[in-house]
């Protein structure tokens, strides 16, 4: 898949589920929560054990529902390299580094790169990155800070990084977010110890009913009598 094609999964998407476990079972776990409830977008973050392994694997099991795989939290070029041959189709940093824009730019992988300011975000932007990822957003300022931002920087594709709660994925999306970055939010950190994945999965389906209804509400709109 291209860049350009997966960027516009993203857009379509609007939720990318991060996997940030302590341990390479609970990752899968909560991965298959995600998947199962429909959400088509993993990270799966390197801070994970093993992460590289897992995402060999959920690349593999995940390729025929057409699931993306995405490596999270990659600090270093040569991170990003490890992800490629592993099967990562996306690269996403908590910070902006120019290798590794180059590096996925170069093997056609989606590159997200983390920003904080105004500056950030334009110098993340003109390294040549596809999204900027806001992070962590919520600290940052939440939706308003977004919408302020998206006053003079129009043109660049924004995603609402650090887990972002239920009740505001309709707020970062009217701010101007094309998505929306749920882990915590969704595998709740006592609902994994006590391996609740159903509780997860009915969480999973909140967030993405949430996007399903604001496309209906917008082809509704767009509709012309």
């Amino acid at each position: 898949m291209s860049r350009k094609e997966l960027l516009e999964r993203v857009r379509a998407e609007q939720i990318v589920g991060v996997v940030r476990e302590d341990t390479p079972e609970a990752a899968l776990a909560v991965a298959d929560a995600f998947a199962r409830n429909g959400i088509r977008i993993l990270e799966i973050t390197l801070t994970t054990p093993d992460a590289f392994e897992l995402i060999a694997t959920m690349g593999q099991k995940y390729a025929p529902r057409d699931i993306i795989i995405a490596a999270g939290t990659v600090r270093t070029s040569n991170d990003a390299a490890q992800a490629r041959r592993a099967g990562a189709q996306v690269i996403v940093s908590p910070h902006t580094d120019v290798r590794i824009i180059e590096y996925a730019v170069e093997n056609e992988l989606l590159s997200i790169a983390g920003a904080a300011t105004a500056t950030e975000i334009i110098r993340a932007w003109e390294a040549g990155c596809d999204i900027v990822k806001i992070y962590p957003a919520n600290t940052l300022g939440g939706p308003e800070f977004n919408r302020t931002i998206r006053g003079p920087i129009r043109d660049i594709p924004m995603l609402a990084g650090g887990s972002v709660p239920l009740d505001m994925i309709d707020s970062y999306l009217d701010a101007g977010c094309i998505a929306v970055n749920l882990g915590g939010t969704l595998a709740v950190p006592d609902l994994v110890r006590t391996h609740q994945w159903e509780e997860i999965g009915r969480r999973v389906i909140l967030a993405t009913s949430i996007v399903q209804s604001r496309k209906t509400e917008a082809r509704s709109d767009s509709y012309v009598h």
